[in-house]
């Protein structure tokens, strides 16, 4: 685990400069117009691997208090930098991961968890932890690129890219998804799916989710 995050923490460390640049497209624009609607002002939001903070500072004016994280010390000093450009004070941005203590069940409304979930190679604990993390009829909010849905020319191509850099162990790990694969993990770690959509199709298939905590 540790030699993962090392690894993780350089590769995004080196992506950090011109993050938002890459990050701060299509995609960015609909997750913000989609998914405003499901925030409150007395909600707390936990954003699971804010790299820059695009997100938290977006969804700022729309909640109390967001518990920002991610592993990447020189994206974390750029999200920093920017909420206090903009005079915002209610984002907390810490170097750590989901399973740190200080995150306490039934804690959060909300969990973004934007780009992030095919990361990791046990999806199903990732998950299982967001659960516990979540209040009564809390969500999350996923967007994913499904990496083993069917491709455009452009998209087999990026494919066999990526392949390649994760045998060179150039890339972090790469779960390769299709929709379906990511909806039936959500539904089996305690969630029912509210919302879906298909942000783009072209180079790779970016699938956005819902979905509310199961409560008995």
């Amino acid at each position: 685990m540790i030699e993962y995050m090392n690894k993780s923490e350089k590769f995004w460390n080196k992506l950090s400069k011109n993050y938002d640049k890459k990050a701060k497209d299509k995609t960015f624009d609909l997750i913000i117009d989609k998914s405003k609607k499901y925030f409150k002002k007395n909600h707390n939001v936990l954003d699971f691997g804010c790299a820059t903070g695009l997100y938290s500072i977006a969804f700022a004016n729309y909640v109390k208090e967001i518990q920002a994280f991610d592993t990447s010390p020189k994206m974390l000093e750029i999200a920093r930098k920017k909420a206090i450009n903009k005079e915002i004070e209610s984002i907390t941005f810490s170097q750590t991961t989901l399973f740190d203590k200080s995150y306490k069940e039934g804690s959060f409304q909300s969990i973004l968890a934007l780009n992030v979930l095919l990361y990791f190679e046990d999806i199903e604990k990732v998950l299982n932890r967001m659960n516990e993390l979540l209040k009564k009829d809390g969500f999350i909010i996923t967007s994913t690129a499904c990496l083993k849905e069917k491709r455009t020319f452009t998209g087999v191509l990026s494919y066999g890219v990526i392949s390649v850099l994760k045998k060179l162990k150039i890339l972090p790990y790469l779960k390769f998804l299709t929709m379906k694969d990511l909806e039936s993990k959500i539904k089996s770690c305690g969630f029912s799916i509210i919302e879906t959509d298909i942000l783009i199709d072209t180079p790779a298939t970016e699938y956005y989710i819902v979905a509310k905590k199961i409560t008995n």
